[in-house]
Formats: C-alpha cells, sequence, structure tokens
C-alpha cells in the first residue's frame, strides 16, 4: 500500500489536471464502441467497492466481447488490489 500511497501522491504533484480528465472521460464518448474491442479483458473488482460500484464492471463485461469479470466479495476499491498477482498471472 505504500507503494500506492507514494503512486498516488506523485501523480498529483502538477495538480488536478490527470484527475480531471479521468472523471471526464465517464461523461463523453471514448471514440469508440466497447464491442468493437477485440481483446481479451479481465476486470477485476470489489463488491465493496464504494468509489466505482460493481454495477459498472457487469455493464464493461456485458459490453465487452472478450471481458472476464473477477469480482471479489470482500473487497472495496483498494483491497482488490491483493489479487494483482493473481491477475497478472493469468
Amino acid at each position: 500500500m505504500a507503494s500506492l500511497g507514494a503512486d498516488a501522491g506523485a501523480a498529483g504533484v502538477d495538480g488536478p489536471e490527470g484527475l480531471i480528465d479521468d472523471d471526464l472521460a465517464f461523461t463523453r464518448p471514448w471514440g469508440f464502441a466497447l464491442g468493437e474491442v477485440s481483446a481479451s479483458v479481465l476486470l477485476v473488482q470489489g463488491e465493496r467497492d464504494r468509489v466505482i460500484p460493481p454495477a459498472h464492471a457487469r455493464m464493461l463485461e456485458a459490453a465487452l466481447p472478450h471481458a472476464t469479470l473477477d469480482l471479489h466479495a470482500d473487497d472495496g476499491h483498494v483491497s482488490v488490489l491483493r489479487h494483482l498477482g493473481a491477475a497478472l498471472s493469468r
């Protein structure tokens, strides 16, 4: 978790523009349809995430043709990172 905190701190050093761009991405078209994504996508989501609702991951899974959803009942927004190693080894 220390490295996550360091990364988050470094990301905001030059101002909030990156965070703002990230939030705005949810308010406008991305320039492609999710159904056009041909790559395999692994979605890792915590059921207790209060930042990004699990329903969002389910929507992405349904819209992406080659998506797999790895849902973790007891994890939230950050604790889901405990499964990073397993996700990367897939």
